[in-house]
């Protein structure tokens, strides 16, 4: 080998090493967005996260980052008092809290299909084709829906099946199965027959609800607060609906266990009917928790430098503690303006 060719395969070499190690930069540390940068990351197929095994590239992250940012600046909150902007460090920084939890919903959705999996649960490319039917039927054509799409995510009618349809229908399937095997158990219901005969003989629905409900309102006597029927589970929904001031309602079962639901007060508004209530709940196991427990169980490694895996929560968090102090700001301040709201409508 002589000389210059040594020279020029250094030469080459030490580009080879400089070209990747700027891509690298500019995918995990600087988050460059360029056509080029972006070509090289598809084909490379850098990995954003590796959860069990299962690959969620540098590229389909910031697809989906990008399909959340085009339906926020396509939308119309003015009413709302609020303003997206973007391109502003505050809207930044909203956007990567959007992604984040776009990134948590990822990782549900690969625990889903691995559940799914495991319990023989399948879903053919005919009940996602039929499931996006429904909506179609309800909005439009066809090529209303797509335009409609197209606007607000960028998306084809396939990537709205892919995206949305198929994993929602498969934790449909997954959690229809785990309600069934994990119904109310002989416990439970001994622990509910308590609930009544205390508030049969009379005792303070608060009282009984500090001693007994395991949500989390119990140590405020169970008080909810006040809702319009349609925000209920569906069987607290309709009893509620019948009920006077002063009511108990029977034992009624949602998917989050056992209830009893007192109605405190109720206001008629112009917008319709307001019921302030209180319960107490006995909690079977979720299909929220079950699936939140087995995501802590999973591999999951981290590549970007902007998030880190809490093994303990099964969540990504920011690994800048500021953004996990602006999250909780903004997040204050949401809570802050809803109330605002409900003062202002006197609810």
């Amino acid at each position: 080998m002589n000389a210059t060719y040594k020279k020029i395969l250094i030469i080459g070499s030490t580009i080879l090493v400089v070209i990747t190690l700027f891509i690298l930069a500019a995918t995990y540390v600087f988050r460059v967005e360029s056509p080029v940068i972006d070509s090289v990351r598809k084909t490379l197929h850098l990995p954003a996260i590796i959860v069990d095994g299962v690959w969620i590239s540098v590229a389909e992250l910031e697809e989906n980052t990008m399909s959340i940012k085009q339906f926020y600046e396509n939308q119309d909150f003015s009413t709302m008092g609020i303003r997206i902007d973007f391109t502003t460090e505050d809207g930044k920084k909203r956007l990567l809290i959007r992604e984040r939890k776009m990134l948590n919903k990822l990782i549900e959705d690969i625990a889903v299909e691995k559940i799914a999996e495991e319990w023989g649960i399948t879903l053919s490319d005919e009940a996602v084709k039929a499931a996006m039917n429904r909506p179609m039927e309800q909005m439009g054509t066809r090529e209303h829906v797509e335009t409609k799409l197209k606007h607000l995510y960028g998306w084809s009618l396939d990537d709205f099946g892919d995206k949305v349809v198929r994993g929602q229908l498969l934790r449909e399937k997954v959690s229809a199965k785990f309600e069934k095997e994990n119904a109310v158990t002989d416990d439970m219901r001994t622990k509910v027959e308590k609930v009544q005969k205390e508030l049969n003989d009379g005792r303070v629905f608060a009282d009984v609800a500090m001693k007994y409900s395991e949500g989390q309102t119990a140590v405020d006597g169970g008080v909810m607060g006040w809702f319009r029927e349609e925000q209920l589970q569906d069987e607290i929904g309709k009893n509620i609906s019948q009920m006077n001031i002063g009511d108990i309602s029977d034992v009624l079962e949602t998917p989050l266990g056992l209830h009893i639901v007192r109605v405190n007060d109720i206001s008629e508004e112009e917008s319709g009917k307001l019921v302030h209530i209180s319960q107490i709940i006995i909690k079977k196991k979720t299909f929220a928790s079950f699936l939140s427990d087995r995501i802590i169980q999973m591999k999951v490694s981290e590549f970007l430098p902007t998030y880190e895996w809490e093994t303990h929560t099964g969540l990504f968090v920011f690994s800048d503690q500021n953004m996990n102090d602006f999250e909780e700001k903004m997040r204050q301040e949401a809570m802050d303006t809803q109330k605002e709201m409900l003062k202002n409508n006197n609810i």
